[in-house]
């Protein structure tokens, strides 16, 4: 391998953890998408962890380098307060969704900032119709052939973190049918959609060596796979989640998906599992994708067809028993009562709007049940 084609990889401590999420922000009587991002972030005293998107009617908020969950989600809260507190004299507000009930794309502006103008003049349409939301997710990873590792355990799971995360029923007032909407657009990307297995760090350096000299991409940040390595932090970056629609509901998903890529990377010197054909996976992704919660699907090594909440909560049975933290479990174990009664985002999405059969009401109601402020 030539040394160009060499991509270090910033070792982190396993497990580690770093948070992205990205908020619309939306005026308070209309519910529509505005574009206070800007506003905002003239009104706040400069930080990398408050931070602009493609779109000036979304905002990113991301942490610290964190060793659990609570201590994430914490630190999550404090920045989301903080903006709250800057728009209390202002008709503005943040929402927690994946896609806009109702708002449009084609009226979204677009944010001043040159990277975000050159990916626009390359993606064109597909760049303008990227009015979406999620949540990132950063596990630290000691080196990149554990990265490779844990990214090719965790493509069978990957589906699962789409179904509980499921918050984008809605496209431009339309009911999509769909649990999420949102992974439907982000597939759309040049380099979007489910990663590959790799053998190992080095494979996967060849792999973007190759982008990179087709001008495919210009760097390892254009590849915008559902899960990724992040060789600059040090993690692996799990990017398929839709942005949660609640507090309880961000911690759960975060804590789980901390749980599964701990486990992974931790088995790497152990027998290894057959890799399951990615027609199986990509199969439960759609299925995650149209049902969230309420998804029947295949479980990756028995090949059983098994509820969504049935499947998991016997994965985290399996997962206590590696010697997973059981902190961490306990969150997301909390939590399924309240999922097997409500289901998740998508479901109150709808719920809402059966209730109030009103976007601007159903936005409101979604603000005020989000938990995120007092």
């Amino acid at each position: 391998m030539n040394k160009s084609d060499c991509i270090p990889f910033h070792d982190s401590r396993l497990g580690t953890l770093g948070v992205e999420m990205e908020w619309m922000t939306v005026d308070t009587n209309s519910g529509e998408q505005i574009p206070a991002a800007p506003d905002i972030l003239s009104r706040i005293k400069a930080t990398p962890r408050i931070k602009p998107e493609l779109f000036s009617s979304i905002i990113e908020i991301n942490t610290d380098i964190h060793e659990s969950t609570p201590a994430a989600m914490q630190q999550l809260l404090d920045l989301y307060r903080h903006i709250h507190t800057v728009l209390e004299d202002q008709p503005t507000a943040l929402l927690s969704t994946s896609t806009h009930p109702v708002s449009h794309w084609r009226d979204q502006r677009i944010s001043d900032d040159p990277r975000y103008a050159q990916l626009l003049n390359r993606l064109r349409w597909v760049a303008r119709r990227f009015n979406i939301c999620g949540i990132h997710t950063h596990i630290g990873m000691p080196d990149g052939d554990t990265c490779i590792h844990a990214m090719n355990q965790l493509l069978p799971i990957m589906p699962m973190f789409l179904a509980i995360s499921a918050n984008s029923p809605f496209w431009h007032g339309e009911r999509t049918g769909l649990a999420s909407s949102r992974i439907k657009i982000f597939e759309g990307l040049s380099q979007g959609g489910m990663p590959f297995y790799f053998n190992d760090w080095q494979d996967f350096e060849h792999c973007a060596s190759r982008l990179k000299a087709t001008g495919s991409i210009d760097s390892v940040r254009d590849i915008w796979w559902e899960m990724r390595p992040h060789p600059n932090f040090g993690t692996l970056e799990v990017r398929i989640g839709d942005m949660p629609g609640n507090i309880d509901d961000t911690a759960a998903y975060i804590a789980y998906v901390r749980a599964e890529a701990i486990a992974a990377a931790g088995s790497l010197h152990e027998a290894q599992l057959p890799r399951v054909h990615p027609s199986l996976i990509r199969e439960n992704r759609w299925r995650a994708c149209r049902y969230g919660m309420h998804a029947t699907i295949i479980d990756p090594l028995t090949e059983e067809l098994m509820p969504l909440l049935d499947w998991l909560e016997q994965r985290l049975d399996r997962l206590a028993k590696q010697g997973a933290d059981s902190a961490e479990l306990d969150i997301v174990f909390a939590r399924l009562p309240h999922w097997r009664k409500h289901g998740g985002g998508a479901e109150m999405q709808r719920q809402l709007y059966e209730t109030t059969d009103d976007f601007p009401a159903m936005v409101k109601a979604m603000r005020e049940q989000d938990g995120w402020t007092l």
